[in-house]
């Protein structure tokens, strides 16, 4: 199924890095592990090597197969939305293809242990222990998402049933297609040459296997078990006659090893599976598979979506208690869908808005939206006052001036950068809790009905789960030096933060005087694209601030857009905040400084982390005293020229938790 022009504009417009950078976060979050790194691709596979994930949103042209769309639709009991829009069902796919990916990275060994195996012994063998292996994983890692989960299974549910009703080959089908290339699955020969084999007598050689026959019934197997274990809600007819014996040998042992938490054990299951069929495998140096049959290999080998990244990566998959599986609950018993149709109602719901959003900025259109007083929980001082926040329309004629100051600041961004690199190089020490075994006791987790009472330690490469906002006074009084200064830091800050993967936002604030307004500038948003830098240059000086108020919207905003553990707001400022207006009274010390404080103590309490940036142009450190009585860490800058240090020390000291 091609693409048509449309079709392909919405591939495109999905495949923004916003869409990839929430979708790294999302994988980050549910491993637990800063470093996991996440890459569209459109080669119709996904696959990981244990730490990072390469998804393809157009697998299969899934998003526009209406058929397979209603059929899962259906099957699911949910209204046409999905395949109505191929927008949603990109984001379905490739969501769920991103829990799919990130659970085997939780549980999943890399590289497998069949890798160095002595069953490994050829192309062939290794690709049907990769096949095994493959399917005992899949089945294993979705039981373990929708036991040990509690959002992830209707994501799960929606992956394999889509997969079910776009590409389910049943076995009578291949048959026939093996028939139809030339090459016979005789049942006859195939039960004369299991009862010889069975009575240690010779083997004709007018029955013996020609090394094709034996491939076509290997893939046979292959394709007969796949269906049987990734669709068990499909009656499938008794396996061919060639094939039977090696169904009824092996099945039980994949199931076994579906609720098998260890993952050395599975391996085991894998080579038992393998010793029982390994009649099936053909020599490699034999097979001469006719063009015809020759993309059954291919698809083989397309199946092993791991083998260009076995060995990259080296991970042990942690222990785990399955009491239930994808599509069967803890007493065995098919599921109700009923619970996972709400939750993918309101799944559909975000998904909405993110498509909004990404069109909106890729059409380069400014976004206004307003809040008042109401939207926060500030004090009445801000009783009728109204915020506009504005993405502006990106200004691509300051692209060469940007290059410029890219150029003119080359040394101190690649001098940064080194720093900040170092950061990457160090081991952390996280905790993970809620864990069913660890190396130590949780006492407030003792209520969890699923026991998981322990926690353990770890060690992690990378630097801290850590995203800023930084908040930059926008009044008057930053006009020339001061404002230039900004400007440049800025520039020089978000190159080496974007360069490094390091999630940030740069919003410019001011209070409009004799008027109830405050606006908002979103400079460079956390979710980027890379043309939003040239707002930096836009940053201006003029009128007042009113920062209770903008506290608390700074707060929201990085608790809604920021995708990261932890979270500092850094406020740039040269002086107490002043807003005057007829209604409500004049916002000016000492009334803005004792606001300004109770709201920077309020939002520490709850979570965000706050530092203000003295901007002290003379000797007298008047902005410092001002700011030290609003802020608990304030860092005075005396020399503006030394404004980007002071900026990167702050970063340093959050990466140290010392902020």
């Amino acid at each position: 199924m091609s693409l048509n022009t449309e079709q392909k504009e919405i591939l495109t417009a999905f495949q923004s890095d916003y869409t990839r950078l929430v979708e790294e976060q999302f994988a980050q979050i549910l491993t637990e592990r800063s470093d996991v790194r996440l890459f569209f691709i459109n080669e119709n596979r996904c696959f990981t090597d244990g730490k990072n994930i390469t998804l393809d949103p157009s697998m299969m042209n899934l998003f526009v197969d209406n058929k397979a769309l209603s059929n899962a639709e259906k099957f699911l009991s949910l209204d046409d939305s999905i395949s109505k829009d191929p927008w949603l069902a990109l984001q379905m796919k490739t969501r769920a293809s991103n829990i799919h990916e990130s659970l085997h990275i939780l549980y999943t060994d890399f590289p497998p242990k069949f890798i160095h195996d002595k069953r490994s012994k050829n192309e062939i063998c290794r690709l049907v222990l990769a096949q095994i292996n493959n399917l005992i994983e899949d089945i294993f890692i979705e039981a373990a998402g929708c036991s040990l989960y509690d959002n992830l299974e209707h994501f799960l549910l929606w992956n394999r049933i889509i997969k079910y009703f776009s590409t389910v080959d049943l076995p009578d089908t291949l048959e026939q297609r093996f028939s139809d290339a030339g090459i016979s699955i005789d049942t006859k020969d195939a039960y004369k040459n299991i009862e010889q084999s069975k009575n240690d007598d010779p083997i004709e050689e007018d029955v013996k296997d020609n090394d094709n026959t034996k491939f076509a019934r290997l893939i046979l197997y292959l394709n007969y078990m796949g269906c049987l274990v990734l669709y068990p809600f499909y009656k499938m007819n008794d396996p061919p006659d060639p094939i039977s014996e090696y169904v009824e040998k092996t099945k039980k042992l994949f199931f076994e090893a579906e609720k098998c938490g260890s993952p050395s054990k599975r391996a085991d299951y894998c080579c038992k599976i393998f010793d029982i069929i390994e009649p099936l495998i053909p020599d490699s140096d034999k097979l001469d598979l006719p063009q015809s049959l020759q993309y059954l290999m291919d698809d083989l080998k397309a199946n092993d979506t791991n083998n260009s990244s076995f060995g990259n990566h080296s991970s042990n998959g942690k222990e785990a208690i399955i009491k239930r599986t994808l599509f069967k609950d803890e007493n065995g018993q098919p599921l109700s869908f009923d619970n996972s149709k709400e939750k993918i109602k309101n799944d559909m719901e975000k998904f909405e808005n993110d498509k909004k959003l990404i069109y909106s900025t890729q059409k380069n259109e400014p976004q206004i939206t307003n809040y008042d007083y109401k939207n926060f929980d500030c004090s009445n001082l801000h009783k009728n006052i109204k915020l506009e926040v504005i993405k502006p329309k990106i200004n691509k004629n300051l692209r060469r001036a940007y290059q410029n100051m890219i150029a003119k600041y080359k040394l101190p961004i690649n001098s940064f950068s080194t720093q900040i690199g170092q950061y990457l190089k160090i081991n952390i020490e996280e905790i993970e809790d809620k864990q069913l075994f660890g190396s130590g006791l949780n006492t407030r987790q003792f209520a969890d009905r699923k026991r998981r009472f322990w926690y353990r330690k770890t060690i992690n490469p990378g630097i801290p789960d850590i995203g800023f906002l930084f908040m930059v006074d926008g009044s008057g009084s930053m006009e020339g030096d001061l404002n230039r200064a900004v400007i440049a830091s800025m520039v020089i800050l978000h190159e080496v933060l974007r360069n490094n993967n390091i999630q940030h936002s740069i919003v410019e604030h001011r209070a409009i005087y004799e008027e109830p307004k405050l606006i908002h500038n979103i400079l460079v948003d956390f979710n980027n694209k890379k043309e939003e830098s040239y707002n930096i240059l836009g940053i201006e000086a003029d009128e007042g601030t009113r920062e209770g108020f903008s506290l608390y919207w700074a707060e929201k905003y990085i608790q809604k857009n920021c995708l990261t553990e932890h979270k500092v707001i850094v406020m740039i400022s040269d002086g107490a905040p002043a807003h005057t207006c007829e209604d409500p009274i004049d916002y000016v010390p000492p009334i803005s400084i004792k606001d300004t404080a109770e709201a920077a103590k309020k939002i520490i309490k709850r979570g965000t982390a706050i530092v203000a940036i003295a901007l002290d142009n003379t000797d007298e450190n008047n902005c410092y005293d001002q700011l030290r009585f609003m802020y608990p860490s304030v860092v005075s800058c005396t020399d503006i020229s030394k404004l980007t240090g002071q900026l990167f020390h702050v970063i340093s000291k959050s990466f140290k938790g010392k902020v």
